[in-house]
């Protein structure tokens, strides 16, 4: 009995920490304390270490010998690839989701883009929550061409991309853009404008490269592992 508590408590130690180093709660480079998490889930040493091992085995958190544990930097030459690994297969996707979208299609993208206008009108909307909108808002045409799992692939890249992702919505200051660049994507696939669908995602996609170039370079510098 005993071993199974230990187990379901190890289970919610590893399951709490790790949406905490996704959602930057727990900062890239941030020391993890053994004696402060069992103290914080009033817990044992065993559920704890058993959770920092698995977190570690997903390259969450570095343990370095007679230093402690870490969570692990964000790699920005794996973001990058990431990046571009999206938008051509997310192409492939929209074109495909074109061929055989309905009104109702087009309507359910629609609503998600008006639930992003509507949160961002909320004092004190969280960046977390917009995420979650605009994760939502994607999958439609992934899962409407029977695309799941390759979605699910893409956000199983949690490491590093997930990561940066939270961060480029903690920095944004301009969700209004955000949702004008997804109501230019919903129109051109209404139009099916292949080649103009092309350039929107890619700017899409790739513009917090650009708008957080100052911010990697000085004011997250440390969040990032230092490309030789």
């Amino acid at each position: 009995m005993g071993d199974k508590c230990n187990k379901n408590r190890g289970d919610y130690v590893f399951d709490e920490l790790k949406q905490e180093i996704l959602k930057l709660e727990l900062k890239p480079g941030q020391s993890i304390s053994e004696n402060e998490i069992c103290a914080r889930f009033d817990v044992s040493r065993t559920p704890v270490r058993e959770a920092l091992r698995r977190l570690q085995e997903q390259g969450f958190v570095n343990t370095v010998p007679y230093s402690g544990t870490y969570v692990t930097l964000l790699n920005l030459k794996n973001i990058k690839q990431m990046i571009y690994m999206r938008v051509a297969v997310e192409l492939m996707v929209m074109r495909d989701f074109m061929k055989i979208a309905t009104p109702l299609l087009y309507e359910e993208v629609r609503h998600q883009i008006r639930c992003q206008e509507l949160l961002i009108q909320e004092p004190g909307f969280e960046p977390e929550q917009f995420y979650s909108i605009d994760k939502q808002m994607h999958a439609i045409w992934f899962r409407a061409t029977d695309k799941d799992m390759l979605w699910e692939f893409i956000q199983a890249q949690q490491l590093h991309y997930t990561r940066f992702r939270m961060l480029d919505f903690v920095t944004e200051t301009d969700f209004t853009r955000i949702i004008k660049e997804h109501t230019a994507l919903l129109e051109l696939m209404q139009n099916h404008d292949t080649d103009g669908l092309e350039e929107a995602l890619r700017k899409h996609l790739f513009i917090s490269m650009t708008r957080m170039k100052h911010a990697i370079e000085v004011e997250y510098r440390d969040y990032f592992e230092q490309e030789s």
